[in-house]
């Protein structure tokens, strides 16, 4: 961990500014989520309640296609897996980005060593891989509906027909349709 630090200041003197890294892009972990997922919204939401140090850079790729862009993403790829772009500027996915997230979560870094250190991070990185496809699958009904398009402005927009089938969904008690 210590060498991770300086290596983390090296890149940051090198960039010019202390706390970015040689890239110009915050050296913190960047989680990219859907914010338009009732399911991701609600589980960001608990680790944002967690991350009281501001150790997070939290970016809802369903607002912001700009960053995606900046990172050579694109919004299909980043609709399929979780992306985190740790400290150093590499950017992981699936498990390995859930583990990067939760090495910057206290309550949460216990369970990014075990995995770490029993080496199951593969596979639980291949049980995400089933899961990332269902979700993508049923977020909106059809695989079709989860990739939202770009407007001029770089926010992104669901197909008109999904919107209005959207808005003939039943909610729950909270006013927020159900993701699956």
């Amino acid at each position: 961990m210590i060498a991770r630090k300086s290596a983390n200041h090296s890149r940051s003197a090198a960039a010019g500014r202390i706390g970015e890294s040689a890239t110009g892009w915050p050296a913190v972990p960047t989680v990219f989520y859907d914010g338009a997922c009732q399911l991701c919204r609600r589980e960001i939401g608990h680790y944002r309640r967690l991350d009281r140090a501001a150790r997070i850079v939290w970016l809802d790729i369903s607002q912001d296609t700009a960053a995606l862009q900046a990172h050579g993403l694109s919004l299909e790829a980043a609709m399929e897996r979780l992306h985190v772009l740790d400290a150093d500027g590499v950017m992981q996915t699936g498990a390995y980005g859930f583990a990067t997230l939760w090495d910057a979560l206290p309550g949460y870094r216990w369970l990014s060593r075990t995995l770490r250190v029993t080496r199951t991070l593969a596979r639980l990185d291949r049980a995400y891989a089933v899961f990332a496809r269902w979700r993508l699958q049923h977020r909106c009904g059809s695989s079709d509906c989860a990739r939202p398009r770009s407007t001029r402005r770089g926010r992104m927009r669901l197909p008109q027909d999904v919107t209005r089938r959207r808005q003939s969904e039943p909610r729950d008690n909270k006013g927020e349709q159900p993701c699956a």
